[in-house]
């Protein structure tokens, strides 16, 4: 018999105890050869012991003993607690969730802020949260309550996964000593542009909403641009800047604003407020043909096209996607003009669903 065949022969009787003569049935003490003598280390990292040493009669077997992590569910940051959701959600469900958190290694983890609409199926209170490092995969949560009893709800686009406390995320993650993981990863988190943003509450509508106020009819507050969408964008033949709070396209600027959902018809037909709300633009974050983007319209306007802008990858490069709500794929915005002009006839396979330009 081979020293691999006899060890796995020996091994499983003795599994439940940590120091045992080596028996061979009812035969007496067997006595282990000579060169299986002296100390064993495993690497498999799913074995339960990491040692075991071997001497003439006797298997020394020294358990794996992995530190639990300590992980408090109390007082936890806004961006501890984006980490925390994205590595529960990485370990409990993978799939799209598991590709965030290793596409985070690369890249930031961005949270964008989706407003709900009547159609919506979300459970929870106020926002989506939409968890981004890079590549649009609908990794999203919603949230109900505060504390540790708050109650995350996991989604990839709209499917429903499941639920959580904080508390039990807390407790999963330390069975599996994450702290090192979170530590690094909280570190990474921007939310709805900023890194110091509230992700933790019911509805953060009034960090941005609510502030700088102007006193046109219906704006509710001012529009904050998600950091990793803010720069300047380039396509074949023009260029848009995105800054904090405003897009700037060929020299033109345009404030960016929430609107308040009772702006009513006969406001946006003055022509008072028409005239004074010719740079400012009715801004939110929206979800359109499985892309989640900033979506913009005129400040009056009813009818007609809106455009959502959508942050995607293409070459190993970040895109910004200019998508009509009623005619598709209308252009993509690269972050250096030489690579607009090297792409700017490429159809890209993935994009062809949105019909405009990718699919001509």
């Amino acid at each position: 018999m081979s020293l691999v065949a006899l060890f796995l022969v020996i091994v499983p009787v003795l599994a439940t105890t940590q120091k045992v003569e080596a028996a061979w049935g009812n035969l007496g003490v067997y006595n282990m050869p000579s060169k299986m003598h002296g100390t064993w280390v495993s690497r498999d990292k799913k074995s339960v012991y990491n040692k075991i040493r071997i001497t003439k009669n006797t298997i020394t077997l020294t358990h794996k003993h992995k530190a639990k992590g300590t992980l408090s569910a109390n007082d936890i940051s806004p961006q501890e607690n984006v980490a925390l959701i994205t590595v529960y959600a990485a370990n409990k469900y993978r799939g799209a969730w598991q590709s965030t958190l290793q596409n985070a290694e690369h890249s930031s983890l961005s949270v964008s802020l989706i407003k709900r609409d009547d159609s919506s199926n979300y459970r929870g209170q106020g926002y989506i949260y939409e968890v981004n490092a890079g590549k649009d995969l609908q990794t999203r949560y919603t949230l109900q309550g505060n504390g540790s009893s708050q109650k995350i709800f996991l989604y990839q686009g709209e499917r429903y996964l499941g639920i959580a406390t904080v508390k039990q995320i807390v407790r999963f993650l330390n069975k599996i000593n994450c702290d090192a993981e979170i530590s690094h990863l909280q570190k990474k988190v921007t939310i709805g542009g900023s890194s110091s943003s509230n992700a933790s509450a019911t509805d953060d509508s009034k960090n941005d909403a609510q502030t700088n106020k102007s006193d046109i009819p219906g704006d509710v507050g001012i529009f904050t641009v998600p950091a990793n969408y803010r720069g300047v964008w380039y396509s074949n033949d023009s260029k848009m800047e995105l800054t904090a709070h405003s897009m700037i396209v060929n020299g033109d600027k345009t404030q960016l604003h929430h609107q308040a959902s009772n702006f009513s018809e006969k406001q946006r037909q003055s022509r008072d407020i028409q005239d004074k709300t010719m740079h400012i633009a009715a801004t939110n974050m929206t979800n359109i043909n499985g892309f989640s983007g900033i979506f913009i319209a005129g400040w009056c306007q009813f009818a007609g096209e809106k455009t959502v802008y959508a942050l995607h990858q293409e070459k190993g490069q970040p895109v910004l996607l200019e998508i009509g709500t009623a005619g598709g794929l209308h252009d993509v915005m690269w972050r250096s003009p030489q690579l607009a002009r090297k792409y700017a006839h490429t159809k890209f396979a993935d994009l062809r669903k949105l019909g405009g330009i990718a699919a001509e």
